[in-house]
């Protein structure tokens, strides 16, 4: 005879683990979610066939409350995940593959580290971060600037070190590209940084981790606003290579303890 409690168990933390694709539902307005998000945090064997059910599928939990829902991240090799090369190739891109992924990956990057400036912030659980097109692309640009002088300082030409493969040609890349370049028809062309950026957010938009707030009066455009969920996924992971790469060389604040981080697949965007 087959154990009908357990079955419902089963069925429950496959439920809440399905939230997780749903970033846009709330615990605050789904009466079934918020009951399986407390039961999560009052019963232990819950929350561990919840982790191992997860585990099976491909997925790490990395966060559970009634604010931000049910937050996972897939594994390496997990079904579940989002290559860089998928989002890359998206944007019809011309360089090779190995930029395509750092163009975008640096950039996805420059967003987390503008909504969390400071250590503190990204600690502190109440912390709302705000970003904007124009000033993620004007912080990659200067990244790339940096490196370059650096490159003119050490008068020879730079090879990307072995463990940061594509940095170089990064840079030099993203600098010969304009900040933006209309189309004959008015819309802007794949190959603008603004255009990058602008899809990165829209990305991070649409996966719940930022809302869209007014325009601002000074830039004259749209700003985002981060969420609990977006917080979680930037303390929680070391999102690109290009992150590593860049911390390397000392041109970005880390983000967080290092022993706080845990660094999934670098070619893994968020899932």
């Amino acid at each position: 005879m087959k154990d009908e409690s357990f079955g419902d168990d089963a069925e429950a933390a496959a439920r809440l683990i399905g939230y997780g694709f749903r970033p846009k539902t709330t615990p605050a307005r789904d009466d079934t979610y918020r009951a399986l998000v407390k039961r999560h945090h009052e019963d232990p064997d819950f929350a561990y066939l919840v982790r191992r059910s997860a585990a099976g599928m491909g997925l790490m939990i990395l966060g559970v409350s009634t604010r931000s829902g049910m937050v996972h991240a897939a594994l390496p090799g997990s079904v579940f995940e989002t290559k860089m090369d998928q989002f890359a190739r998206q944007a019809r891109m011309r360089e090779n593959r190995d930029a395509e992924r750092a163009l975008h990956g640096i950039t996805h990057l420059a967003i987390a580290v503008l909504a969390f400036p400071r250590r503190e912030d990204l600690a502190d659980d109440g912390y709302v971060g705000r970003v904007a097109a124009s000033e993620v692309t004007q912080y990659v640009r200067s990244v790339c600037d940096l490196l370059a002088e650096r490159a003119t300082a050490d008068e020879q030409e730079v090879d990307p070190p072995a463990e940061a493969p594509g940095l170089d040609s990064t840079w030099r890349i993203y600098l010969k590209r304009p900040e933006v370049a209309p189309t004959r028809k008015g819309n802007q062309g794949t190959s603008a940084t603004r255009t990058i950026t602008t899809r990165a957010l829209t990305y991070l938009f649409d996966r719940g981790m930022l809302t869209q707030q007014g325009t601002d009066p000074e830039r004259t455009e749209r700003t985002y606003q981060t969420t609990h969920r977006y917080q979680i996924q930037v303390r929680e992971l070391a999102a690109t290579r290009a992150y590593e790469e860049l911390l390397t060389l000392g041109v970005l604040p880390p983000v967080g303890d290092a022993d706080g981080l845990r660094t999934m697949n670098p070619d893994t965007l968020y899932d």
